[in-house]
């Protein structure tokens, strides 16, 4: 105790220390910004910014909650190489609130911390990891982003335990390793290589109406019992690759799509792509569907696996739905984010800007969602339809943000 009071007394000669830990979260960001534009001067103050570091953490458990004062601080010590500050980062991870975990994994990762790996790892015994896909995702990333052979053994061994988005994902990042993940290591990399085994083609042999054998070649796409034939490559959205196992579909049937396109209205040509899609959708993939005008709602409360009866009553709904009043963007893409801590993409089709809601400026919309989304890792793929290009540029930008798709359908 002493010996802490101390440190504290030593530490309250610093401005910065002074600046960082003040009752004003104002003084603190000011602080935190004049640190960064004088970071010549940061090792200096080492001292001072672990000792207001180690304040912030310790306010944020008390208060269950983090301030974006505390969030900047973190990244800006994540800057500095040092020790000290992958010790208090590798510290953070076993913090019991959840979003200093969160903070400390995505540090670690981002500055390349290799000394954290092996703490890292710890991580993936946690309940959140199975809960949650924003925390896998967070986990995961931290390794991808190390360049180091540690970190791509463990990817390499946790990859098929993987489904859906994070599967396709890290096996992205597994194709784009090069030696220079293994530290220039030639001979490391090459054993690793030779153990990496390409997926061969399943085959299986059918017999024809004629009686002769056949051999089929099943893709990676999935093969819809209705249609009997062969798809070619990964199931499409309007374009958009589906590599996610739970999804959900927001439709928008406000007013404007009762205006014609093709022959028929927004709404029902949207109806058949969507109806079209979701036929198709492997049996162990889960989905929603969320419908908004100027109120938000969902067909199911839950995600539904895609069995043939759930897919059928789907259908039945989608066909039945009409149109509505205004359109409430906002509501849809906010209820998303809490619908299901599981759920790994999104696919948003809209003819329109916003016209009510708590907020209706695409500008607002896209900092709060993506904001909020920020360890969510929530995938929002776009859609518009005949849509201005004030709305495009909202849209390309909302996924482009969550490392989404655009796709203009008309």
């Amino acid at each position: 105790m002493a010996a802490a009071a101390a440190e504290h007394r030593e530490l309250r000669k610093s401005a910065v220390y002074r600046g960082l830990t003040s009752e004003s979260e104002q003084t603190r960001r000011r602080t935190i910004l004049n640190c960064r534009q004088q970071s010549i001067h940061l090792n200096s103050e080492l001292p001072s910014l672990l000792g207001a570091a180690r304040r912030h953490i310790k306010t944020a458990e008390t208060e269950n909650k983090i301030r974006t004062s505390t969030s900047q601080l973190l990244y800006l010590l994540g800057s500095l190489d040092d020790p000290e500050v992958e010790s208090l980062l590798i510290d953070a991870l076993n913090s019991p609130l959840l979003a200093i975990r969160l903070i400390a994994t995505d540090i670690l990762g981002q500055f390349q911390f290799q000394g954290a790996i092996d703490a890292l790892k710890q991580q993936v015994s946690r309940p959140e990891y199975n809960e949650s896909y924003g925390y896998r995702f967070n986990v995961l990333r931290a390794f991808t982003r190390m360049h180091h052979p540690d970190a791509i053994d463990f990817l390499t061994v946790i990859h098929p335990t993987l489904d859906g988005q994070l599967h396709h994902l890290i096996k992205s990042a597994l194709e784009a390793v090069t030696v220079s993940d293994f530290l220039g290591d030639e001979e490391r990399f090459q054993k690793w290589k030779e153990l990496q085994n390409p997926k061969a083609k399943d085959k299986e042999k059918v017999e024809d109406n004629n009686g002769e054998d056949k051999i089929v070649f099943k893709t990676a796409g999935y093969e819809s019992e209705s249609q009997n034939r062969i798809k070619f490559g990964k199931q499409q959205y309007y374009g958009i690759e589906i590599h996610a196992k739970r999804m959900m579909f927001i439709i928008d049937h406000s007013g404007s799509m009762e205006d014609y396109w093709g022959g028929m209205s927004r709404l029902a040509r949207a109806k058949l792509e969507l109806i079209k899609v979701i036929r198709e959708l492997p049996e162990e993939t889960e989905f929603a569907i969320m419908f908004y005008e100027t109120r938000v709602r969902v067909w199911r409360k839950s995600l539904v696996l895609a069995s043939e009866a759930n897919k059928l009553e789907a259908i039945n709904f989608i066909r039945r739905l009409g149109f509505g009043d205004r359109t409430n963007t906002y509501g849809a893409l906010r209820q998303s984010l809490d619908f299901d801590q599981d759920l790994e993409t999104v696919f948003l089709l809209t003819d329109g800007q916003p016209t009510i809601g708590e907020t209706v400026e695409p500008q607002q919309i896209l900092v709060d969602i993506l904001g909020r989304n920020q360890f969510r890792h929530l995938n929002f793929n776009t859609i518009g339809i005949a849509v201005n290009p004030k709305t495009e540029a909202f849209l390309k930008q909302l996924s482009t943000g969550s490392g989404g798709e655009y796709r203009r359908a008309l």
